[in-house]
């Protein structure tokens, strides 16, 4: 399936990091686009063909980047799609999609499934539409209204042998953000945008939007490889929990490996996202970066 064609500004580039609170100046530097924002161009060209319900949710994602797409570069996408299929109350779409640049290069390529729940049926992220809507996208067990738990964090272990560290990043889920992203990514799902139809999902409210939550690991990334990570990096991530309104999350990693390649060397991290207030898990899984 062909996706079309697109030209990747500067201005586009810029209003992507903006909303998504991303202020690293690699992008700027080395001219080269935000990965996350041309796998979210590739989504929504994606999900425009194949004219999903709304409230369809983003369940996984893999990514790996091939080659730096520069501003101002025509790039070009292709999809293949297995599925629907259909898992208990769920159905469920998986694409794999690949995106080119002028030339005809490999810059990127990755892999999406996407699920459609029916009413009332078990929410992927454990909640039910007959629970009460909480700040973290639980149930109201284990919580006490009004009262603020101390987070449960996983610091990053200190790294040694000269290996970087990846500092955690907070951010806060509001609706002005929610609205920048969607109007940045084409991302109109009413499930982050509109609160009458967000409190008739299983969520019972409007929720950040999954590529928006998994930017904020990706600027983690930036932050500890810089270039390296806009030519090379990869991810292979679950979403597992919803970040809602008012929310504030919190990424988390650490190096777990480095071995050496022909080209330098490859360095493996474990990351994640968590609520702040009570350390539930919203995303986890892996990422690689080659350094030369």
């Amino acid at each position: 399936m062909e996706l079309g064609s697109w030209r990747v500004t500067e201005a586009w580039g810029r209003g992507y990091l903006k909303a998504v609170g991303d202020d690293r100046p690699e992008y700027l530097e080395t001219g080269m686009a935000p990965p996350l924002g041309l796998t979210a161009w590739a989504l929504r060209s994606l999900l425009e063909r194949l004219a999903l319900p709304p409230g369809n949710i983003h369940s996984s994602q893999e990514l790996e980047v091939l080659g730096p797409v520069q501003w101002g570069e025509v790039i070009s996408a292709s999809a293949s799609i297995d599925g629907p299929k259909r898992r208990g109350g769920m159905e469920f779409i998986t694409a794999s999609y690949a995106l080119k640049g002028g030339t005809g290069r490999a810059v990127l390529k990755g892999r999406s499934t996407v699920l459609t729940v029916d009413p009332g049926a078990t929410s992927p992220i454990g909640r039910k539409s007959s629970d009460p809507p909480n700040a973290q996208g639980g149930t109201q067990e284990g919580t006490s209204a009004g009262h603020n738990h101390p987070p449960i964090m996983e610091k990053p272990a200190p790294a040694s042998g000269g290996l970087p560290v990846l500092s955690n990043l907070s951010k806060f889920i509001t609706q002005d953000r929610l609205q920048a992203y969607a109007q940045a990514s084409g991302d109109i799902n009413p499930l982050h945008l509109d609160p009458g139809f967000a409190a008739t999902t299983q969520f019972g409210g409007i929720i950040a939007h999954g590529m928006l939550t998994l930017a904020f690991i990706a600027q983690m990334m930036v932050a500890a490889f810089g270039r390296s990570w806009l030519e090379s990096g990869t991810m292979r991530i679950r979403f597992k929990g919803a970040a809602y309104l008012g929310d504030e999350v919190e990424t988390c990693g650490q190096v777990t490996k480095e071995e050496p390649i022909s080209s330098g060397r490859l360095v493996s991290c474990s990351v994640g996202l968590l609520n702040r207030r009570t350390g539930q898990e919203l995303i986890s899984g892996n990422a690689t970066v080659k350094q030369t």
